[in-house]
């Protein structure tokens, strides 16, 4: 049984930052990942923005570690040669009913502690957004988008330069604490089977969290780390309207959903998404029968839209620990001593903003073990 300090299971770009982070401490990583490369799942199917921190509660981790990863992020890619673009982002309220949630929103994001925030009247909105509409708008100048993969990329190479070892196609099948050292099983992709032993192990499995953190003995029930998958699809918009907007724009949103808004490309190019429903499978088709929903949505504050113009794109599928018509739950990321699992991390239900939150995870985790 081969020993390693430090086993990270999954390699999404949490997994990833968690693994870069650790091997650069000079601890002796190994990251596993059950795919044939990083980033297959939830770390590649999103909107790739940059979130500034505007929506959730000031005492959250979710708002604390996308606040905290926001200026990270911005240096990482400026520094590594990551494309990005710090775009801003206009939240929209496109009839004057809309307001008081937009002011609501600014006070939060305040609170949060989100800098250079602006409410801007419609003729000011106009004249940044020309082709949009709407009565009032909240400018946040810090959000932004980025390549991920290229962002993964480096993360895999920053980790593998400092030691880590990556493999691939090798998915944990057992892991057990036997009073001194984590047993974690693994099947290879060629269908041989080894056994590492390792001080301690980070759950980053994403989409498969809540498994790995039972096979390490967590009672999933009782510690209320069960997820359910939330499809989001995306639809694209036509070429002739690349490089119509400047900045994301997004509508007010519900308090479930924060609605289907303009996702920009690095290229100009114009997506709309996600739309937000409960699923049973890991599936990633985008139905057509969504497209009138999608137009409707998105007419309201983008009136240049036609019907035609929009095409089925991609969907991702986030790890969510609330299910339909509860209330949000925040992240988990949590050392696991108290339930006789030292130097167990687990990482569960990381969905949006874990892409910004990345480096913010990572460090955090360090301070953990």
């Amino acid at each position: 049984m081969d020993g390693v300090d430090i086993v990270v299971i999954g390699a999404g770009v949490v997994g990833l930052a968690v693994a870069a982070r650790l091997a650069r401490s000079g601890r002796d990583v190994v990251l596993l990942e059950r795919h044939d490369g990083f980033g297959r799942e939830t770390s590649s199917r999103n909107s790739e923005v940059i979130h500034a921190g505007l929506y959730y509660r000031e005492e959250l981790l979710r708002t604390r570690l996308c606040v905290r990863g926001n200026p990270l992020l911005y240096e990482a890619c400026a520094r590594e040669g990551i494309p990005h673009r710090r775009t801003g982002k206009i939240v929209v309220a496109v009839h004057d009913d809309e307001a008081g949630l937009l002011h609501d929103l600014h006070a939060q994001a305040v609170k949060n502690g989100v800098r250079g925030l602006e409410l801007v009247g419609q003729r000011r909105l106009l004249e940044m957004e020309p082709r949009i509409a709407g009565t009032l708008g909240l400018y946040s100048p810090d959000t932004g988008i980025l390549d991920s993969h290229r962002l993964m990329g480096w993360l895999e190479q920053s980790a593998a330069a400092n030691g880590a070892t990556i493999a691939y196609r090798c998915e944990v099948t057992d892991l057990a604490w036997n009073g001194s050292r984590y047993a974690v099983g693994v099947r290879e992709g060629d269908g041989g089977r080894t056994t590492l032993a390792a001080s301690s192990v980070v759950n980053a499995a994403g989409l498969h969290a809540d498994r790995v953190a039972e096979m390490a003995g967590v009672d999933l029930a009782g510690a209320g780390y069960r997820l359910s998958f939330c499809k989001g699809e995306y639809f694209k918009v036509s070429d002739r309207h690349r490089g119509i907007l400047s900045r994301l724009v997004y509508p007010t949103p519900s308090p479930d959903h924060l609605g289907t808004h303009a996702v920009l490309g690095l290229d100009g190019t114009l997506r709309l998404g996600p739309n937000a429903f409960p699923v049973d499978t890991l599936e990633y088709s985008v139905d057509p029968g969504h497209q009138a929903e999608f137009f409707e949505r998105a007419r309201r504050f983008l009136p240049f839209l036609a019907y035609d113009d929009l095409s089925p794109d991609q969907s991702g599928i986030r790890p969510r620990l609330s299910r339909e018509g509860e209330p949000m739950r925040d992240f988990v990321i949590r050392e696991e001593s108290d339930r006789g699992l030292p130097g167990f991390v687990d990482l569960v239900g990381i969905e949006s903003p874990g892409l910004t939150s990345c480096l913010a995870i990572a460090e955090m985790v360090e301070g953990l073990l």
